[in-house]
Order: C-alpha cells, then sequence, then structure tokens
C-alpha cells in the first residue's frame, strides 16, 4: 500500500469515507459496533489494526472503558487520535505487530485487513489475541455500494488515462500557446469520446473529475493561468485515484479469502452482512467470533 493513506490521514479525517461521514461511522456500521462493545468486559484490552485515525476506537469506547490500542501502516494524525484517547502506533504492519503473544483479549479491524497479506496477517492477529479471545472484522463486498460504483469509476479513470490523455495535452498546448480558437476543436474532439463511452454512465465518469477538469478549462480560457501545472495536477489526482480504487477493488476481492482463513483458526464464529439503514444497500460484509483454545 502506498503513502498515499499518511496524506489522507493526515488531512484529519476519522473515517475512509472522507466527507461521506461528517464525523464518524453512522447507521448501520455505527450500531453493528455499539452492539459488539456491548459484549465486551470492562478495562478489556482491545486492538485495532488498521485503526486510521481511530474510528473504531471511538466508537467501542462510547459507554465503556476499555484499554484500546491501535496500529495503522500509514502516519496517523496525532491531534485526531489524541482527542480520542488509546494507545497509536503508525507506521505498523498488521503483518509484524510489535506485541507479545496472547496481549489482547479483542481485535477488530474494519476496511483493512483484506488490504494486508492475508496469510501473515491473520498469523499475526491471532498470535496476540488470547486464547479465546473475541474478534470481529468487517471488510469490502464486490457488491457493496461502497465497492460497485467505484469499481465503475476505476474502469472509466482508465478510459480517460488511456484514451482522453493525447486529445486533452493537444488541448492545453494550444490554450497555452494559441488560445481558444485552436483549442476549441480538442473540446470537441473530448466530448465526442466522453459521449461515445459514457452515454449511459455519467456518474462514473463524473468520479474521475474530467468534466470538473473541463469545466474550469472552459471558465478560464480567457485568463493568464498556468494550463500545463493545471493538466499536471489533474493527472497527478487521477494517478492516485487509479491507484487508490484498483487497492479497494483488489481488497474486495481478498474477503473471502480473508473469512475462509479466520473460520480455520476461530473455534466459533458468525458471519454476515451489513446493509444500510433500510436495508437497501449491501455495506460490507463480517465474521464475529472466538479464537481457538
Amino acid at each position: 500500500m502506498s503513502d498515499h493513506w499518511t496524506n489522507y490521514w493526515q488531512q484529519g479525517h476519522l473515517t475512509s469515507f472522507g466527507n461521506g461521514f461528517k464525523n464518524n461511522y453512522q447507521g448501520a456500521l455505527q450500531q453493528f459496533w455499539y452492539s459488539f462493545a456491548n459484549k465486551l468486559e470492562e478495562n478489556a484490552a482491545i486492538l485495532d489494526v488498521g485503526t486510521g485515525n481511530g474510528a473504531l476506537i471511538q466508537l467501542l469506547q462510547k459507554d465503556k472503558k476499555l484499554n484500546c490500542f491501535g496500529v495503522d501502516k500509514a502516519t496517523i494524525h496525532p491531534e485526531v487520535s489524541k482527542s480520542i484517547g488509546g494507545t497509536f502506533l503508525s507506521n505498523t504492519a498488521v503483518e509484524k505487530l510489535p506485541f507479545n503473544d496472547d496481549e489482547f483479549s479483542c481485535v477488530v479491524a474494519q476496511f483493512a485487513l483484506e488490504y494486508s497479506l492475508i496469510n501473515k496477517s491473520i498469523q499475526e492477529v491471532f498470535r496476540v489475541l488470547q486464547r479465546k479471545g473475541v474478534f470481529a472484522f468487517v471488510c469490502h463486498h464486490p457488491e457493496s455500494i461502497i465497492v460497485k460504483p467505484n469499481t465503475l469509476i476505476l474502469s472509466a479513470a482508465h478510459f480517460v488515462k488511456r484514451n482522453i490523455t493525447p486529445s486533452l495535452t493537444a488541448l492545453i498546448s494550444c490554450l497555452d500557446e494559441k488560445g481558444f480558437a485552436f483549442a476549441e476543436r480538442y473540446f470537441d474532439e473530448i466530448n465526442t469520446q466522453i459521449k461515445n463511452e459514457f452515454k449511459n454512465d455519467t456518474d462514473a465518469l463524473a468520479g474521475t473529475n474530467l468534466p470538473a477538469f473541463l469545466s474550469f478549462l472552459l471558465q478560464n480560457v480567457n485568463n493568464k493561468i498556468d494550463f500545463k501545472k493545471a493538466l499536471s495536477l489533474f493527472m497527478n489526482e487521477l494517478d492516485l485515484l487509479i491507484l487508490r480504487l484498483t487497492e479497494l477493488v483488489n481488497a474486495a476481492t481478498q474477503s473471502t479469502t480473508l473469512i475462509n482463513k479466520v473460520k480455520a483458526v476461530s473455534t466459533s464464529y458468525d458471519e454476515g452482512k451489513i446493509f444500510d439503514n433500510n436495508h437497501s444497500g449491501l455495506l460490507a460484509t463480517y465474521i464475529v467470533g472466538r479464537a481457538s483454545i
């Protein structure tokens, strides 16, 4: 996983959904963790792997004092995590946890373990989890309302990078050197490509930010701005989008493997799916259980 998650958490986000939730997770995801926390003993030692800025730790501690630790491979925002309470370790991979055997009575994770090297991470998680310790892992699902639309955006982003970039580069050169009159044909060329490819899927195209970028260019054709720099910024953001969504889609495909690995080292477990509050959209899949003796 690249350092783009470090950049993300340093912006102060609490959840992995950016501005999707103003504060912490809400709705069905929130209720899942509240229900799980009710079963935990007071002052239990809890490890949250892939903690980000500590969203799960905040939810678990809502009505109960717990001894919480959070680890993340990225660099955690110190002020955000400090406001939550607990011990947080940045730059710490789940595949190599800096804890003793049987140190925690509970391990949790949400949208995290499926990004890891599963064989190593599951071995480490159950090494530090006490015998008969409990666990709860919430994972992405390929058909969820989180992953499915982002899969379409990823496909659109690849199309933009592969097919639109030459026309976009020519457009920028004209705007930078000759002005709108010479650039108009490239605007038309790009719009034709867009209509042919995305006539039935404008949402996926919008997710690439190409329409917004083209609108920005049109609004500034007569202004003295650095069009080449603007293109460079757009292409960098597109590359980061492709990287982030590729990780997401790949992670979702690993969830089944992850759950099967967890089952193999558990004495008991319950698996299922989490739907939104209207039960109209799949949010995630989960497995909750107890470690082997």
